[in-house]
């Protein structure tokens, strides 16, 4: 039975059908407006209309370019889509789908051939980073960095009048994550990266682990910094979460942020090929447990460790492979996060209220893992 894999979407970053399968398929061509892809036999084939095929012929990294005006014609002759008329001149029997596919995309195609919606990942490879994929992430992690940086020697430089933080470049105005946001937003804009929601979550706003953050900072409370910017030219992220005080924390704040980072050492030292992320992810959920960090899936609201281990990054922030209850077995060449923390709304005797994440970027090598996050994460480093 003769096969072909259907792509359609845009890959341009911004666009509302951005496929991370098709940009890396095309070889890293960015078109704002969707496109036909096909796959046939390992040829790769773009369908693209008169604005875009010049450029296309020149930049997309692809065996064959099709311009759509070609089909037009015979599109309304035969009163069927491009693509139909297309996949039966190359006699296919069968096509193969994203699950993310436009339903009247799929309506067309199934009235016509044996349809198979594949479940992401679509192109498993694309979890395997190259040389060069692995080049992009660090130079977006190395801007991550300068950007903490800013911000970090920003609320360095801030006094503490009571329970507010204040700036000379403020004056009387009191610190809040809007003004730190910006700081290191504008950092990684300067390095050509766009930040992405970066998060910037003092105290009790840090225990919803996505939350952006918009209150006051507090001194001696965890201001959670998870920033994951994307490159402007290549689209590619980095990810990093950072969990830093103004002042010097309560002895309950530290003691667990001293569990978050052995945690954080426990799981990095089990990455390598063949390490199920599932077993890695309990290891430190067992952890925690053994700690006195209990967690709670089931009463709200929810508490301690209430997310998953990590998750892969590359055109995608969050993409395969995953470290979760979902057993995931790792390979050499991924780019993986682990990022344990754990999140109490009211303190509990010794646990007190508040979210700690910390999270590096690893790289699995042949023989183990290698730490693509520079940035330090000892408590004594993140008391500023």
């Amino acid at each position: 039975m003769k096969e072909a894999l259907v792509l359609y979407g845009a890959t341009a970053m911004g666009t509302a059908e951005f496929s991370a399968d098709l940009r890396w398929r095309t070889g890293g061509f960015s078109v704002p407006d969707p496109v036909l892809f096909c796959e046939i036999g390992g040829k790769k084939i773009l369908f693209v209309s008169s604005l875009e095929v010049e450029r296309a012929a020149k930049e997309a990294k692809v065996d064959e370019i099709i311009l759509l005006d070609a089909y037009v014609k015979k599109s309304k002759k035969e009163n069927l889509p491009i693509s139909v008329i297309f996949l039966k001149e190359q006699r296919i029997e069968k096509v193969i789908v994203p699950a993310t596919i436009r339903h009247q995309l799929a309506e067309n195609l199934a009235a016509h051939f044996e349809i198979q919606i594949r479940d992401e990942p679509f192109y498993p490879e694309r979890a395997i980073k190259t040389p060069w994929e692995i080049g992009e992430i660090e130079k977006a992690q190395r801007a991550v960095e300068a950007a903490v940086v800013k911000g970090t020697d920003f609320i360095k430089d801030c006094s503490v009048r009571g329970n507010e933080l204040f700036h000379s470049a403020f004056g009387d105005q009191p610190i809040n994550s809007f003004h730190l946001r910006k700081i290191i937003d504008d950092e990684l804009f300067l390095r050509g990266y766009l930040g992405v929601e970066s998060i910037v979550a003092c105290g009790i706003e840090a225990t919803d682990p996505h939350a952006a953050g918009s209150g006051l900072l507090h001194p001696k409370e965890p201001i959670v910094l998870d920033i994951f910017p994307r490159s402007l030219e290549t689209l590619y992220f980095a990810d990093q979460t950072r969990t830093i005080f103004k002042g010097m924390p309560s002895e309950n704040l530290c003691r667990m942020y001293g569990a978050v980072l052995e945690a954080q050492e426990l799981a990095i030292a089990m990455v390598k090929p063949g390490a199920n992320g599932a077993k890695i992810e309990q290891a430190v959920r067992d952890f925690f447990t053994k700690s006195g960090y209990p967690t709670s899936f089931t009463e709200r609201p929810v508490k301690g460790f209430i997310h998953s281990l990590g998750h892969g990054v590359g055109l995608e922030i969050h993409e395969a492979p995953s470290l979760s209850s979902r057993p995931e077995v790792l390979q050499a060449g991924q780019v993986v996060t682990i990022e344990p923390g754990l999140y109490y709304s009211t303190a509990e005797g010794e646990i007190p209220a508040g979210g700690i994440r910390i999270e590096d970027m690893l790289l699995v090598t042949a023989d183990g893992s290698k730490n693509l996050t520079k940035f330090p994460k000892k408590l004594e480093d993140m008391i500023l």
